[in-house]
């Protein structure tokens, strides 16, 4: 007699019924936050503590949010325009960030000689340089793909050395077990090991990426998201600004979910392996 398991067993359907009920309440905090957020902003317009023409108000932004959607405005030009810049240099600066931190972890004193410049030109404040790259590049896309690139490098470059040079005795004694050769150890050790911290960099990069376009415009651009801000700024249409912004983050929420959905397979026996899978 044959026994067949199927996703109707009922510790197959208690399963779905709690990660059902998990996702149902991350949704529930996060209206309520958003909820409470908006209720704070309306209240202290309300009471005085902010006048409404510096900090806008919930209903209006809400207005306006959806009218920049179907206006007659270039809303979705400058978001395509902000959006080309961010992808070409998000991708110009992870690629040469990941393969700088490849290079620094093959050699080890190439990797001690040149950490102190890492560091020193990390902490330099790139966006307050944001003007030299207007001055060498002009006001076209140049500038803000290589303030971008300046961002996304450095992220990529760090946590891509973390990830490849973080020890894992687990890892070291079962390739001493099985014999494994150098190349061996770090084409099947080092780098799966390093995955989901290289991941984690080129999400935050993906953000970055959106900072360091929007901060480029707002310094020197002709087109573009942080243009228009800039201008909505100036003209004291500060509920049209707050509506953009929430469109911008929304924008750059989504492309970080759509990045997660494509490299879960590249960490899902990491979260299996931590209980999560």
């Amino acid at each position: 007699m044959s026994t067949s398991f199927t996703n109707t067993e009922p510790g197959f359907r208690s399963m779905s019924g709690m990660q059902r009920r998990s996702a149902a309440r991350i949704w529930i905090i996060r209206v309520l936050l958003v909820g409470l957020f908006a209720g704070a902003w309306k209240l202290a317009s309300v009471l005085g503590f902010f006048n409404p023409i510096f900090i806008g108000t919930p209903e209006g932004t809400f207005q306006a949010f959806f009218d920049q959607l179907h206006g007659p405005s270039n809303v979705w030009k400058d978001i395509w325009y902000t959006s080309v810049e961010t992808i070409i240099g998000f991708v110009i600066g992870s690629g040469a960030g990941i393969l700088a931190g490849v290079i620094l972890f093959r050699s080890a004193a190439l990797r001690e000689a040149v950490a102190p410049l890492v560091v020193a030109a990390n902490s330099l404040p790139r966006v307050a340089l944001a003007p030299l790259f207007v001055l060498w590049f002009g006001l076209g896309i140049a500038g803000k793909v290589a303030l971008i690139v300046s961002l996304v490098f450095f992220v990529m470059l760090t946590t891509t050395l973390a990830g490849l040079t973080q020890p894992n005795r687990d890892h070291e004694f079962l390739a001493r077990s099985i014999g494994a050769d150098k190349r061996q150890h770090i084409l099947y050790f080092i780098f799966p090991a390093a995955v989901p911290t290289i991941v984690a960099g080129l999400e935050l990069s993906l953000t970055y990426s959106f900072l360091g376009a929007v901060a480029g415009e707002i310094v020197g651009g002709s087109f573009g998201v942080g243009v228009r801000l800039t201008a909505l700024a100036n003209a004291f249409e500060i509920n049209r600004f707050m509506a953009l912004l929430v469109l911008l983050v929304i924008i750059a929420t989504i492309a970080v979910q759509i990045m997660r959905y494509f490299t879960a397979g590249l960490t899902r026996w990491h979260a299996a392996e931590r209980g999560n899978g």
